[in-house]
């Protein structure tokens, strides 16, 4: 008769150091009449095929693929899926390529145009920020202390700082400063302009301008910015630096330098 405290345990709940652990054990003598039986070849086969699956399993979990677009310059990506990333100059992007059917899951620094695939949510992380979206077209712009998503197609669901907005196409989501604010019927076309090295700015803090024009061209630009200033306005990357510098800071008495 079996006890009834007995269980028995189905061999694919051990755990990997069970499993481990029981083939090494299969290869040592208790007997020592035994120590010097030949051991046959099949089972160091075995232990080394559990440690190279072991191994790899580890291996392929935690492998991260990192994707970088330098000051100066613009990347595109495509995802193990399909989908379509465009990073803009002096962006990040990081994902696991092997957790790929269970998960879509990316990181971003910087700027970057994305192209989802329909299927499983995709979710983009960005600091405290994040979006989930299932297939659709969005631009996130995220620099320190300056958050911004813009939905072309599609809806994307945004949570920042534990409070979430479900964006419909030109919708867009900003957090700047500690402030939330969300704009409806923009031209959202004018956000992925720089995929074509075209920028728009409306009422935009002079110094980010700055910024922008330090990133694409892979400058630094000398000047003291009175704080305040917004510009509205346009270029093109075609356009020399020095020359862009000097129709910005004309309207503001501001006279810029290339370091």
């Amino acid at each position: 008769m079996k006890p009834d405290n007995i269980k028995i345990i189905p061999q694919w709940s051990k755990s990997k150091e069970d499993i481990w652990n029981e083939a090494f054990a299969s290869l040592e003598d208790t007997p020592s009449s035994k120590k010097n039986r030949h051991i046959p070849f099949w089972k160091y086969a075995a232990v080394l095929l559990v440690a190279i699956i072991l191994t790899g399993s580890v291996i392929s979990q935690s492998y991260t693929v990192t994707e970088i677009a330098k000051r100066g310059s613009h990347l595109a990506v495509t995802l193990p899926d399909g989908s379509k990333v465009n990073l803009n100059a002096d962006s990040r992007l990081t994902y696991k390529p092997y957790q790929w059917i269970i998960s879509r899951n990316v990181e971003l620094e910087g700027e970057a145009f994305f192209e989802v695939k329909q299927g499983k949510r995709f979710s983009v992380k960005s600091n405290q920020n994040k979006v989930n979206v299932l297939g659709t077209s969005f631009n996130i712009f995220s620099r320190p202390g300056n958050y911004r998503v813009t939905c072309l197609t599609g809806k994307v669901k945004v949570t920042t700082h534990n409070e979430t907005t479900t964006l419909a196409p030109d919708m867009q989501l900003t957090y700047h400063n500690g402030k939330l604010t969300i704009k409806e019927n923009i031209n959202a076309g004018q956000s992925i302009g720089w995929i074509e090295d075209k920028f728009v700015f409306e009422g935009v803090p002079l110094v980010e301008v700055i910024n922008e024009i330090e990133r694409q061209y892979d400058i630094r630009v000398k000047a003291d910015i009175p704080p305040g200033h917004v510009y509205t306005g346009n270029f093109s990357r075609a356009t020399k630096p020095d020359m862009i510098l000097e129709i910005i800071g004309k309207p503001f008495g501001i006279k810029f330098s290339i370091e």
